[in-house]
């Protein structure tokens, strides 16, 4: 069989390996984080195919290089390569699966062939846009919601005085504006300030929030700098003031300084439908594209053949024929990658990690090019084991039309499936980039549970009546101070169900619920998610982390430092100075392509050392600024024994797995696992003592054995320091060694999900017949 074969590949930490990538065929590379997969996958094939290709272009007369050649030998019958990975930076709130499958345009022009046949209409496709200007709602612009003032987030605790903060407008040191504002007021109308909100009158609530009289008091009052003024300051109720502000919430700075007060709702004007009520008339088959765009993806196929069976009578039947089955071949893409239960209006940055990467993946099978080469980064991310055969038959239906996929995986039935494994290791980092193993299909694939022995539980936090998304009305239980673990298929409402305990034990307030209690010991919430630490060149490990203030003082401290008169701004990335002029600090140089993603060339000025000659001659423990972030934590960790703030941070990053990783690397160049585990790194470098609620989403992903290994015993250590952990997991061999209890959602998604919630004992839900998880013993 003709493969890809690449020669003496040196790019990172890889070890002048030679591989072999079976062309037309679907190979998995597979080894511990920082082994060398991205960097033979991304960095080395994926690359040399990009610069290949730019550089062939026509446009590049001069052919002038557009990017760095990777270190390798060379690389053989090579092809265009497409990578779908887990970085998908799309924030934007008018970007739907709709929008990015281009199902909404077939729609959209379905409906302006039907208003043209139907309601003798002469108009285009972009008439039923969202996006467009002269048809969009005129108050939210086609958005679909707006931003309203939240009489819950401004009262958020009723069994707060008022002179304690009880209402959070008023909140402030006794000195403050705002304070002595509340203090004339309520001496004003004989309001008592030792009052709990709950008990405040209807009467002195309308007072405080409602009034729309203006009231001036001269209030003599301390600023922020220390300084005593007194003015006369005239206001409505706190509800007013703010309903006011809310009218110039296009002002950033306004925007942030209410942002804690409001609350998305659907648009008061369209009800969310985005569009004007004349577009909302035009209807097929009892439904405006609106509602159309509303309904889940099995709704929308039975739609379609209704509409199907109406339409002989019209001219266009054979067109409007066309536009159904192009629409029908998309939709059912996504339902065989288990998206049954989305919709085209839902929002792209609202989208799970997983549920992204498999929509892109579904994009890809309507593609009609052939001989492209497929790189997936982890696509069974997200999936519970019940889903992970439908990516299979996606990557077998890539192969199967031509083309050659590569897929960085720790999943074991997808490796199983696979028909090339090649295995990188032994470990993460620079003693790691060796190839282990270059194996044909393995089949005999099986999971390894065991549990942990049963814990006395003492405290529930209870959490009743939640009501939100797709949940329907479910009492939740968690354990206080032990493992909590959340399973259920993808859409299920795994990550609704997180959000709301985190929410609560937050504001210390039913919030999408009706009733919460024993959260009164949880001091703080730590939410750990997947999303990026940062989008650009500008953002790196040791920003995030925290420690590059103390890091550049100790440079600056030093006696060369102090004899060339540099201080510690001179050793930032951040700030002119010290750093190279012509990167800002970044030691790469960005080069735009039209129609492409940016790409990065190493900076020709500094040669990737970021900063100028004069700085880098300034060395601590004998190394200089430049080799301090490029080093791994694990070479430089010993240097800051002396100093806990620095050693405690480093030190977790190595408990975690992350010593591979250097303080100078790019954080939108980590994967969602390493993003993931950095934060927890960050927050467990900080001492405390216990009695936080640490949520964490999806911790294993990008993973291997000897990876989550590491993760449970971090798990372990903040279990005994009485933290409660919260944690929303795939992977059954990782909920069985670290949950003390188990929460199931069930195997039914979306709208036909929401009721199921069986929890206890982690084997008695799994042997519980409605759990998602009840054959898997079997």
């Amino acid at each position: 069989m003709e493969s890809i074969i690449v020669h003496h590949a040196n790019e990172n930490n890889l070890k002048n390996i030679d591989v072999v990538i079976p062309l037309n065929a679907f190979s998995c590379i597979i080894g511990p984080s920082g082994c060398g997969k991205s960097s033979l996958v991304y960095d080395t094939v994926y690359a040399e195919s990009q610069r290949n290709f730019l550089e062939s272009m026509s446009g590049n007369i001069y052919g002038q290089k557009l990017m760095d050649k990777p270190k390798v030998g060379e690389i053989r019958n090579l092809r265009p390569a497409l990578k779908v990975s887990q970085q998908y930076y799309n924030v934007n709130p008018r970007s739907t699966i709709g929008t990015i499958t281009d199902i909404s345009y077939y729609l959209r022009t379905l409906y302006a062939l039907f208003a043209k046949a139907v309601y003798n209409l002469n108009v285009n496709a972009n008439y039923f846009s969202f996006n467009n200007p002269t048809s969009c709602c005129i108050h939210c612009k086609g958005l679909g919601e707006e931003y309203i003032v939240s009489e819950d987030l401004l009262i958020p605790d009723k069994n707060r005085t008022l002179e304690n903060g009880g209402i959070i407008y008023y909140k402030g040191a006794k000195t403050s504006q705002n304070y002595k504002y509340l203090e004339a007021l309520c001496e004003h109308f004989a309001i008592d300030m030792s009052k709990k909100i709950l008990d405040l009158s209807m009467e002195e609530k309308e007072i405080l929030l409602y009034r729309n009289k203006p009231l001036g008091f001269s209030i003599k009052f301390k600023t922020p700098k220390g300084r005593i003024k007194q003015k006369l300051i005239t206001e409505r109720g706190a509800m007013v003031e703010l309903g006011e502000l809310l009218k110039d919430i296009d002002i950033p700075s306004t925007f942030a300084s209410i942002s804690k007060y409001l609350v998305k709702t659907k648009c008061a004007y369209c009800g969310g439908n985005r569009l004007k009520a004349n577009i909302l008339d035009i209807q097929i088959v009892d439904k405006n594209i609106s509602e159309v765009e509303k309904l889940s993806f099995e709704e929308l196929v039975e739609w379609l053949d209704k509409v199907e069976r109406n339409i002989h009578n019209l001219h266009s039947k054979e067109l409007i024929g066309q536009l159904i089955f192009d629409i029908k071949r998309r939709v059912k893409n996504l339902i065989d990658l288990k998206l049954e239960y989305l919709a085209l209006e839902r929002k792209i940055p609202s989208l799970s990690g997983g549920e992204i990467q498999r929509v892109r993946l579904a994009n890809q099978l309507s593609c009609s090019l052939a001989g492209l080469l497929y790189i997936l980064d982890e696509p069974c991310k997200g999936l519970h084991y019940r889903d992970i055969d439908s990516i299979v038959r996606v990557t077998r239906a890539l192969v199967e039309k031509g083309n050659t996929v590569i897929a960085i995986e720790h999943n074991k039935q997808y490796i199983a499936q696979a028909d090339k494994i090649i295995e990188l290791g032994p470990v993460g980092g620079p003693d790691g980039g060796y190839l282990i193993e270059d194996s044909k299909r393995k089949t005999n694939y099986a999971y390894e549970i065991e549990f942990k022995e049963n814990t006395n539980i003492d405290k529930l936090i209870c959490i009743d009546g939640i009501n939100h998304h797709n949940l329907k009305g479910v009492n939740l239980q968690i354990p206080y101070g032990k493992v909590t673990c959340i399973s259920g298929v993808s859409g299920s409402g795994k990550s609704t169900l997180a959000r709301v305990v985190a929410d609560c034990c937050e504001k210390r307030y039913p919030i999408n619920c009706k009733k919460v209690s024993n959260i009164a010991k949880i001091k703080k919430v730590l939410y750990v998610n997947q999303q990026p630490i940062g989008k650009t060149p500008r953002s790196t490990v040791i920003s995030y982390l925290g420690i590059y203030d103390s890091i550049r003082f100790l440079f600056a401290s030093t006696e060369k430092a102090k004899a060339m008169g540099l201080s510690p701004s001179d050793f930032s990335m951040n700030v002119s100075g010290g750093r190279c002029d012509n990167c800002q600090g970044t030691g790469k140089e960005k080069i735009e392509l039209t129609y492409l993603p940016d790409s990065y060339i190493i900076c020709p000025e500094c040669q990737g050392k970021r900063f100028h000659e004069d700085v880098l001659k300034v060395k601590y423990k004998g190394l200089n600024i430049s080799d301090l972030l490029d080093r791994s934590i694990g070479e430089i960790k010993d240097l800051f024994d002396d100093i806990e703030s620095i050693k405690s941070v480093l030190q977790c990053m190595v408990d975690i797995g992350l010593d591979y990783i250097s303080l100078g690397q790019m954080s939108m160049n980590l994967s969602g696992g390493e993003a993931q585990r950095i934060k927890l790194a960050k927050y467990l470098g900080v001492k405390t003592k216990g009695e936080n609620l640490y949520i964490l989403d999806e911790p294993t992903t990008g993973l291997n054995g000897k990876d989550i290994k590491l993760l449970e015993n971090i798990l372990l250590k903040l279990n005994q320091s009485n933290d409660t952990i919260l944690i929303i997991e795939h992977n059954i061999e990782f909920i069985s060694h670290v949950a003390d209890y188990l929460v199931d959602l069930g195997r039914k998604a979306g709208n036909k999900g929401g009721k199921t919630l069986i929890q206890g004992n982690p084997i008695d839900v799994i042997q519980n017949s409605e759990s998602s998880w009840f054959d898997i013993l079997n």
